[in-house]
């Protein structure tokens, strides 16, 4: 069967398409997702993964530990953050290589890379949490990274909390190698970053530390040294992250901080890149105050007892 189209005059055309396109915009915008809160919980406690679904908000931002939950547990969080309009993301440390994944890298070391040792690739130990600080450079390490995103977005997750970014500081401070040396481990951070964001770019990404990465411009050395391009997360870049978590917020003074700050400000300003603060009753912030600050500069913020307790308890947002 066919049809005669009836003819379209050109200026009603025009028209059309005026009024169409600023819709059509408009609809994208209303779509995108906007963070309004933030909570973070390690543990596996039911009772506080209750709690948890319970505080789920619209445009909340809520990170979790998923080793140690099971995958009903992951799905019914999921499904609670899908219907109120929150994002779930999971946890997943970057820059160092934790107790729990220990026998998984030696595993994966032993079928992808023999000829590498775990012993050549980290840096130091992080005693706090029994850690160690690996080298992004090395390129096993990094294919493990990524294979840990593919396995965690097999799950019904909405993204990623990139966690220990800052070991990129003892890249920039390592004195023991010569600075195009510690440049490299510094690109390969920053790459990985991108490599991660670029993996699936409709996750929602947030990156934990790993301050100085956040400006134009890195400078990799001592009282000499060079600089090297930064994410710049005042600019649009289709794989920076959408979120920017500054722990331990307020806690510590000086020249590098404060222009840490100004520097988050404007990213907070610029609306490419969220910033989220996390305080702690443990450290010389004042409660009160850092919530004022937070909120002053439009960050979001979130509060615990400890770093050392956040598989015990979650944020809280006041």
């Amino acid at each position: 069967m066919n049809f005669i189209l009836p003819r379209i005059d050109p200026a009603v055309m025009c028209l059309m398409l005026f009024v169409i396109s600023p819709l059509a915009v408009m609809g994208e915008e209303t779509d995108k997702f906007k963070p309004a809160g933030f909570q973070l919980y390690y543990g596996s406690d039911p009772q506080i993964l209750d709690l948890l679904q319970q505080r789920m908000q619209p445009g909340q931002v809520v990170v979790i530990e998923l080793r140690g939950l099971s995958k009903e547990q992951i799905q019914k969080l999921a499904d609670r953050a899908q219907q109120v309009k929150a994002k779930m993301i999971a946890y997943l440390s970057v820059g160092e290589l934790g107790q729990i994944e220990q026998q998984n890298f030696q595993q994966y070391l032993k079928q992808h890379a023999p000829q590498s040792s775990l012993a050549e690739m980290s840096l130091s130990k992080n005693e706090t949490f029994q850690s160690w600080h690996m080298d992004i450079r090395q390129p096993a390490w990094r294919d493990f990274v990524m294979q840990r995103v593919r396995q965690i977005y097999q799950l019904p997750v909405d993204g990623l909390f990139l966690d220990t970014i800052d070991s990129v500081d003892l890249y920039i401070t390592k004195k023991d190698w010569p600075v195009p040396r510690r440049t490299q481990s510094v690109k390969s951070m920053i790459s990985l970053i991108r490599e991660i964001k670029a993996a699936s770019p409709e996750k929602f990404i947030l990156q934990n530390r790993g301050l100085n990465l956040i400006g134009k411009t890195v400078f990799v050395g001592d009282a000499a040294g060079v600089f090297v391009p930064g994410l710049d997360l005042q600019q649009q870049h289709p794989h920076n992250p959408d979120g920017l978590l500054w722990e331990s917020a307020y806690m510590h003074s000086g020249e590098w901080i404060e222009a840490k700050e100004r520097e988050m400000r404007q990213v907070q300003q610029q609306g490419h890149t969220t910033v989220f603060t996390l305080g702690y009753t443990d450290t010389k912030a004042d409660r009160k105050q850092f919530f004022q600050k937070s909120r002053a500069a439009g960050f979001i913020p979130a509060w615990g007892s400890s770093t050392t307790r956040l598989h015990l308890e979650p944020t809280e947002s006041q």
